[in-house]
């Protein structure tokens, strides 16, 4: 398992594994689900956007860090994590936040 920046080619895999989560509505205070175009901006929106993926390019999941604030609180930061429901149980957020 490597931990890396995400491409646009992780783009759907980072998409499907978000949206499984925010549908589950117990981690993330998004009501929205991400599609193609809001995805892509919202993961270039953040500070970092990195995925757990094999040698062989299967994503698994993923985690993102921004700010949590601005000005002097900017060093502040969140970082949120995601891992497929196929995924869970392998301790791949535990590699992601290593």
């Amino acid at each position: 398992m490597m931990i890396r920046e995400y491409t646009p080619a992780d783009l759907p895999f980072l998409i499907a594994i978000w949206n499984e989560v925010v549908e589950e509505g117990t981690a993330f205070p998004q009501e929205e689900l991400l599609n193609e175009e809001n995805g892509a901006e919202f993961f270039a929106s953040q500070s970092r956007t990195a995925v757990c993926a094999d040698e062989n390019g299967k994503v698994y999941g993923l985690y993102i860090l921004h700010p949590n604030n601005v000005g002097r609180c900017g060093h502040i930061c969140n970082a949120s994590y995601a891992v497929s429901r196929e995924s869970r149980g392998r301790h791949i957020g535990e590699k992601a936040g290593a």
